[in-house]
């Protein structure tokens, strides 16, 4: 009995160590600006792509009004908000639960600059 209890246990233990590493995987990824308007002095934002949102930080004040837009392969806008003189404690969340898989773009939209980032939705 002891000998089954053991065999038992080595049989089922791969398959607790691949769901143990499956559930502790978590996706985000960074966006990199690659496309702008105006080449800005600082980026005054992060933005953070994590399975089913989008996440910006404020890494400064900013004066005027923002722009959010998100963009699908073909450049329909599918995504736009506007934003008055956000601070830098301030976290803004894009949802991206209904959106399709595919290739889109993020931008930032100030008075002056426009920067252009590029994510994927799988």
């Amino acid at each position: 009995m002891r000998k089954l209890s053991i065999l038992l246990l080595l049989i089922g233990l791969p398959f607790m160590i691949i769901k143990a590493n499956s559930l502790s995987t978590q996706r985000t990824k960074i966006i990199r600006w690659h496309k702008c308007q105006k080449t800005p002095n600082s980026i005054p934002i992060e933005a953070i792509q994590d399975e089913h949102s989008i996440e910006v930080r404020f890494l400064e004040n900013i004066d005027g009004q923002v722009t959010f837009q998100v963009k699908d392969q073909q450049g329909n806008i599918i995504f736009q908000d506007v934003l008055l003189a956000p601070n830098e404690q301030e976290t803004y969340k894009i949802n991206l639960k209904d959106y399709p898989t595919g290739h889109y773009e993020l931008l930032y939209i100030e008075e002056d600059m426009t920067l252009i980032g590029e994510f994927d939705i799988e």
